[in-house]
């Protein structure tokens, strides 16, 4: 970091508590002042993050937020932005969102438990780098994050394509996906056998021309959002 380009932080977090334990510690590590805002929704942080008088140096983004899912917080401001990092935090297991996160144009992923190890992503990855933990080295040795420039190329070149439509019932399996759930809980929640559930998930794998699941979904919310802004 440029001791002549202070850090310039924003937080979203869905707990207060968590953001202002975040905010103490970044602050006694870089700087009063390093924080340069803080909110619990993922409209908010996007609206701010678009606003050039309150656009961070770097977000530090919680997957699970309320409003909106953080793999689409980062999406929607990486179609706006190219050079913001962004650093995800989950106090879940990380293989949960890795993959979403890295398809949204993320710099890495890092635990809430380990503020130690948070600062330390935060200062790689404002710097222009990416953050790998090990466990995901060896968990998910085919992950790989990008920098903020080459997810902001890739992610333009996947927004010329036009919105897909899906049907009523795959619709239904994304929104389950999108809640956490597992395949055997979506079909229950859709009185569905889980290898129709899917069959359905591959046909929208191919729609939204995915190539995971994970991804799929990323696609799928960050498309949702933009419907509902417009």
């Amino acid at each position: 970091m440029n001791e002549d380009q202070p850090m310039r932080i924003g937080i979203v977090d869905n707990d207060e508590l968590t953001l202002a334990a975040l905010s103490a510690y970044l602050e006694q590590r870089f700087g009063a002042g390093s924080v340069v805002w803080r909110c619990v929704l993922g409209g908010k942080a996007v609206r701010l993050c678009r606003d050039e008088q309150t656009r961070p140096g770097m977000l530090l983004l919680d997957m699970s937020l309320s409003d909106m899912d953080g793999a689409a917080v980062c999406r929607a401001i990486r179609g706006e932005n190219n050079n913001m990092p962004v650093l995800a935090i989950t106090s879940f297991p990380l293989h949960r969102f890795a993959a979403q996160i890295a398809d949204a144009g993320g710099q890495g992923v890092v635990a809430k438990r380990n503020l130690r190890n948070i600062g330390m992503a935060v200062e790689q990855v404002a710097a222009g780098l990416t953050y790998m933990p090990p466990e995901l080295s060896d968990s998910m040795p085919g992950l790989r994050f990008e920098t903020a420039d080459k997810a902001y190329a890739r992610l333009s070149r996947a927004a010329e394509r036009k919105p897909v439509a899906l049907s009523e019932r795959e619709e239904a399996i994304m929104r389950g996906y999108a809640d956490g759930l597992t395949t055997q809980q979506v079909g229950e929640r859709l009185g569905l056998s889980e290898n129709t559930v899917k069959t359905h998930t591959k046909r929208v794998m191919l729609k939204l021309d995915a190539r995971t699941r994970s991804q799929a979904i990323a696609i799928w919310l960050t498309e949702k959002w933009g419907r509902q802004e417009t």
